[in-house]
């Protein structure tokens, strides 16, 4: 109780020397040894826009502005405004809470973990499930701490068509809620997989990525054993949620180089292949939507105020009355609030192509430990509500119609898209995930080097998946053809037919044997007067390329056949006599069976054929002579001589 009563005193002696103006302030004896200073400007909500470009604005309420400022940032502030200031104590030092090093003390979820105990935890999930958790370092700090992250899936070492994942917490070092709830999230997710149908059902069908501590050195700012003294910027005393490139103001909308943690997390989301996501902060409680950068809405306005709505509806129903009812009842529009650039949520958005979503869940920044529990009651449905929103909406897989194979494709709705808010299919399987509100949509599909695909009324409700599979054309066409006949007699014609895809502008016809011997035409008539085997060739083109088909040994044309032994009509036997190796049958009806004997009747060959019309036979096993040949067919059978003669 004793360093809790120092702490107040503190506190207010703070409080009550540094209410002056900006003008009359010193900076050195501001900030000391500190790096970081939060204050109140009186009256300066009118002015957030302008204030936001130059220090780190944490909230707006009742016409004051909340901030932090590093000693350039201060000066900065110094040399254009001259608001009455008021110096508040820093969130991450208004109170002692509990640490530990132990996991299984950890895991009562009653107390931060010491940097140490975050590492074994998070190890431990993974050695404890290694077939559903995997954990990966993603980059590290100024101070060389670890960030690192939980996947969660029930393939978790493959790439499968399932929508990818994203909680991230404590970008602000000192807003250490999520920290907590995260990594509490990530034990109930695996503790709970294959016991608990929806906990099963989100493992099986989503790829989950969970970050619990993207600032590390900002949470561990007095040292790994304590959160005592977490501080919102990090080690340089940079704010990271303004460290990112803006849609607005471009790469770097605050001046300073990429952060090593900002760098580590771009590399980590462009080689990912976000659909949804958010990142949890402290110090209100509301969902904060995009855009921060711009007064306009998103594409997907009306999708983002029901998503944020059910998660801050969850909550009242889930917590006592007056929690999470900050602005419009628990959400608001991020410049709605107050304008931010930099921000993560809109470089998700914007340039990962990813929605991404603020989730301020405790006015309480660093929360007392004592109060984990509630919160974690209040929050966790809602927390897995938003992973399952990553469900819904359109998806499918975009492939080549022609080879199969997966395509990387933009996915674009006309009259409604806008401010990069299209989604792209993803290698290696080529699968989209584009989240919608309910209606009707008409969806173009687009690749390098394929022609446009634009697929009418598709409907979406929401809370269901709506399933698209889309095949692209690459426009090149694809010579085909088939004949009329393919077993004819000297001085017969046959009709070809171009059956070649992809509307051809020109064709070219090349006939061995025929006359003519070549043809432009779409469907030539071709005679053939000499009797052997042919190829045909079609080539094609269109203002996009051509292809080539060669059909070898195409045709067949026989010197012409007696018919003074058979039944010309029905059955058909030819050459004869037979001077070759093979002769042919030909029938109108199916051919059931085929029996040859000599002379004396004795049996030589005995065939039963599948469901054909035609065939040759062999006679390399028949000596010179006559032959009877008995063809069974549907329609009946028909008895024949023949001559080999060789």
């Amino acid at each position: 109780m004793k360093k809790y009563f120092t702490l107040l005193l503190t506190i207010l002696a703070i409080i009550t020397q540094a209410q002056k103006p900006i003008s009359e302030t010193n900076t050195t004896d501001l900030f000391g040894t500190k790096g970081e200073i939060y204050f109140l400007l009186q009256g300066a909500a009118t002015h957030a826009n302008e204030l936001t470009k130059i220090i780190s604005i944490d909230k707006v309420e009742n016409g004051d502005v909340y901030a932090y400022a590093s000693v350039k940032e201060y000066n900065k502030l110094k040399a254009g405004f001259n608001f009455n200031l008021i110096l508040l104590p820093k969130p991450g030092e208004l109170t002692f809470e509990n640490v530990s090093s132990s996991v299984r003390e950890i895991m009562e979820w009653d107390t931060y973990p010491t940097y140490q105990g975050y590492l074994d935890i998070m190890s431990e999930f993974a050695s404890n499930y290694p077939e559903i958790c995997d954990i990966d370092t993603i980059g590290s700090t100024t101070e060389d701490r670890l960030i690192i992250v939980a996947r969660i899936s029930d393939n978790v070492h493959e790439e499968e068509d399932e929508p990818e994942f994203l909680y991230t917490s404590s970008m602000h070092g000192d807003e250490t809620t999520g920290y907590v709830l995260t990594l509490r999230l990530i034990d109930y997710l695996l503790s709970n997989y294959g016991s608990d149908e929806r906990i099963t059902n989100i493992v099986d069908n989503i790829d989950i990525w969970i970050n619990p501590l993207a600032n590390p050195d900002g949470t561990y700012a007095g040292g790994n054993s304590t959160v005592f003294g977490a501080t919102r910027y990090n080690a340089n005393y940079v704010d990271l949620n303004r460290n990112y490139p803006d849609p607005a103001d471009g790469p770097h909308p605050d001046g300073n180089p990429w952060q090593p943690e900002t760098v580590a997390f771009m590399a980590f989301a462009e080689g990912r292949d976000f659909v949804l996501s958010a990142n949890f902060h402290g110090g209100a409680e509301v969902v904060n939507y995009p855009w921060d950068t711009w007064s306009r809405n998103t594409a997907d306005h009306l999708w983002w105020n029901f998503v944020s709505r059910n998660y801050a509806d969850t909550c009242h129903v889930n917590s006592p009355l007056g929690y999470f009812t900050d602005l419009d009842n628990g959400v608001t529009n991020g410049y709605a609030w107050y304008s931010i650039t930099g921000g993560r949520q809109d470089y998700m958005n914007y340039f990962q192509q990813c929605r991404e979503v603020t989730l301020e869940i405790s006015s309480n920044k660093l929360l007392p430990t004592s109060q984990l529990e509630s919160f974690w009651n209040y929050n966790y449905r809602s927390m897995l509500n938003y992973i399952e929103e990553s469900l819904y909406g359109v998806r499918g897989i975009v492939t080549d119609s022609l080879t199969g194979q997966p395509l990387q494709a933009e996915v674009f709705i006309a009259m409604h898209d806008k401010d990069s808010s299209m989604v792209y299919s993803s290698l290696p399987i080529g699968n989209y995930h584009r989240l919608l509100k309910s209606g009707t949509y008409n969806i173009t599909f687009k690749a390098p080097g394929y022609l446009n695909k634009t697929v009418t009324g598709v409907q979406v409700a929401d809370g269901f998946i709506t399933y698209l599979d889309v095949q692209l054309y690459n426009g090149m066409p694809v010579a085909d053809f088939t004949a009329s006949d393919t077993l004819i007699e000297e001085d017969d014609s046959i009709i070809f037919t171009d059956n070649s895809f992809g509307s051809p502008l020109s064709r070219l016809w090349i006939f061995e044997g025929g006359s003519p011997e070549t043809s432009t035409d779409t469907n030539p008539s071709i005679k053939y007067e000499n009797n052997g085997t042919f190829d045909v060739t079609l080539i094609v083109s269109n203002g996009i390329g051509a292809d080539t088909l060669v059909k070898d040994d195409y045709i067949t044309v026989n010197e012409s056949i007696g018919t003074s032994d058979y039944d010309l009509i029905k059955c058909l036997i030819y050459p004869n006599p037979v001077t070759g190796e093979k002769f042919n049958i030909i029938s109108k009806a199916p051919i059931n069976s085929i029996d040859i004997s000599d002379v004396t009747g004795a049996a030589l060959i005995h065939l039963v054929p599948e469901n054909v019309v035609q065939l040759s036979i062999s006679t390399t096993s028949l000596k010179n002579g006559i032959y009877l040949v008995n063809v069974r067919t549907d329609e009946g059978n028909y008895a024949m001589k023949i001559l080999i003669n060789r």
